[in-house]
């Protein structure tokens, strides 16, 4: 029996990095810790990546997110 290989086609991206990244992404964005926040971007960066099976060309910067105020 042939098996037929898990990952999607060339030109079709894979909907669990995708949704794995958007979970990421959502994080950090709500996050109130900075090193988190970056952490979880890169992450995601990485799920996008694998997704398309595309390394990625964008570069690794620190987080740029809002920080929430305490009063």
């Amino acid at each position: 029996m042939l098996r037929k290989p898990i990952h999607s086609s060339r030109g079709e991206p894979s909907f669990f990095y995708l949704m794995m990244a958007e979970t990421c992404f959502q994080r950090a964005a709500s996050t109130p810790h900075p090193k988190a926040g970056g952490t979880l971007l890169e992450i995601g960066r990485n799920y996008l990546a694998k997704s398309t099976g595309v390394v990625s060309v964008l570069e690794s910067r620190p987080a740029q997110l809002p920080r929430a105020t305490s009063h």
